[in-house]
């Protein structure tokens, strides 16, 4: 049986830093904060955590509020979000899109 490994991560110093979800991109990704263990993607703007990453649950809401934003937000102003989040349940994942002057759910999955 052949033994199937992960692409290696892209170092850059002290960070391990994964490829964005939405576009796959590795160079130029930052963290929102310093030590905030949530990043976003210079391409499309996306925000997430990187695989193996977790933030509470309640954090998560300062990036992404849990209400549905209104039903005509343009396109233009939505991004990708995925988010590892421990909460009451255990770890769950949030993603979708979101509105980014609202910070609401226009999509999830």
């Amino acid at each position: 049986m052949k033994e199937v490994t992960q692409c290696p991560p892209t170092f850059r110093g002290p960070t391990t830093v994964w490829a964005c979800p939405a576009c796959s991109r590795v160079r130029g990704v930052k963290e929102v904060k310093p030590g905030a263990g949530v990043y976003t993607c210079p391409r499309c703007e996306a925000i997430y955590t990187p695989r193996g990453g977790t933030i509470y649950l309640g954090e998560s809401y300062s990036y992404v509020l849990p209400y549905w934003a209104p039903a005509d937000t343009p396109t233009e102003q939505t991004r990708y979000y995925d988010l590892t989040c421990l909460g009451s349940k255990g770890i769950e994942r949030r993603h979708g899109w979101y509105d980014t002057v609202t910070r609401r759910i226009t999509q999830v999955g």
